[in-house]
């Protein structure tokens, strides 16, 4: 029965949801007037053990990587309560960090930077919990790329690094690398979907289809802006989709640029996401923060209805992870000295 298979994790989400920062206190954090000052106001919520860890003076960056370390905090909490079943696909929130931790840790191979430096832009919390952290610390002390990649040979990432290391010796640059670990992200999360029971996947659906959507479409329209060759852009997106047909992803590849492109994305399902701005980049970015917002008022009015089914984790995680997106946006204008009225627009509430 599903009750007692949930109610471990429903008790950690009602403690979580408890601990979430109220709308109002967002707001009112843009009203302070140094990073310090912005710390100390959040020293009544659960973000305060990590910023405590926090090294004097304060910056934007170092209290985005405490707020990260909480979101990571979180992530395991859910995932370790978590029915088995569910487990399996709860835990991509956590394999995205591990993307993001790969891509910092390769983009910074051949640098001067020691080992102990690169370790420093990788949350080893989420390692330890995948068992991956020897993984990572070899590929941190290595001298070159090709070593590097090699520490990953005993993981599903090693194809597609084998095939971003040979980008990288003919052109210089890691850029085919992080886009191949990023499609191996988004074709896990179709596996992952599909192997959940059958009466789970209507729950997690709205998510899994809108992360693995959004990110195809993106791409495309970032690659077509640039003005990548068909045949490279095709590497870089999902091998399926949920809501977007193979034709539609095809006539985006053969689009002769971005605003042929846009067309083709207006007629799709999510073309409701997307409005024309004054360049190609505020375009894709407005998209970029609309799914954002969609994924946040689904996850806010399923609060509710979904209780004993994967639906209750996923809701809790993407409200928190909006949480953390928004206290990153506020310590960036804090810092920045900006009006709140204008950090407000970077806020999603």
């Amino acid at each position: 029965m599903q009750p007692p298979r949930y109610s471990r994790v429903l008790a950690k989400i009602g403690f979580g949801r408890g601990q979430l920062i109220s709308e109002g206190k967002i707001k009112s954090l843009a009203e302070t007037k140094s990073l310090s000052e912005f710390a100390t106001q959040l020293r009544d919520t659960n973000y305060q053990d990590q910023i405590s860890k926090v090294l004097l003076p304060f910056t934007s960056r170092k209290l985005e990587r405490a707020f990260h370390q909480n979101l990571i905090e979180t992530y395991i909490k859910i995932v370790e309560n978590s029915p088995k079943d569910a487990n399996l696909f709860l835990i991509m929130y956590l394999l995205k960090v591990e993307v993001e931790n790969i891509k910092a840790l390769l983009n910074v191979v051949n640098t001067q930077f020691t080992p102990e430096q690169k370790l420093a832009r990788i949350y080893l919390s989420a390692e330890e919990y995948l068992k991956h952290r020897d993984v990572i610390e070899e590929a941190a002390k290595a001298p070159n790329l090709n070593q590097a990649v090699n520490a990953f040979k005993n993981l599903p990432y090693r194809s597609a690094l084998d095939m971003g290391l040979k980008s990288f010796e003919e052109t210089g640059s890691t850029a085919c690398l992080n886009v191949l670990v990023d499609k191996l992200f988004y074709d896990k999360i179709h596996e992952t979907f599909d192997n959940l029971p059958k009466r789970e996947r209507a729950h997690a659906y709205f998510y899994a289809s809108l992360e693995n959507d959004s990110f195809c479409l993106l791409a495309l329209l970032r690659g077509k802006a640039l003005d990548y060759d068909p045949n490279w852009l095709r590497l870089a997106v999902p091998r399926r989709n949920f809501d977007i047909s193979n034709e539609q992803v095809e006539s985006l590849l053969a689009a002769v640029d971005f605003e042929s492109a846009l067309k083709i994305v207006l007629e799709t399902h999510y073309g409701k996401y997307f409005l024309k701005a004054q360049t190609p980049q505020d375009t894709i970015g407005n998209a970029e923060k609309s799914f954002r917002k969609a994924l946040f008022q689904f996850a806010k009015k399923h609060i509710i209805t979904e209780n004993f089914n994967i639906g209750a984790p996923l809701s809790f995680m993407k409200q928190k992870e909006v949480e953390v997106f928004n206290l990153k946006a506020l310590s960036i204008g804090v810092e920045a000295t900006m009006k709140p009225d204008d950090i407000h627009s970077q806020l999603l509430i």
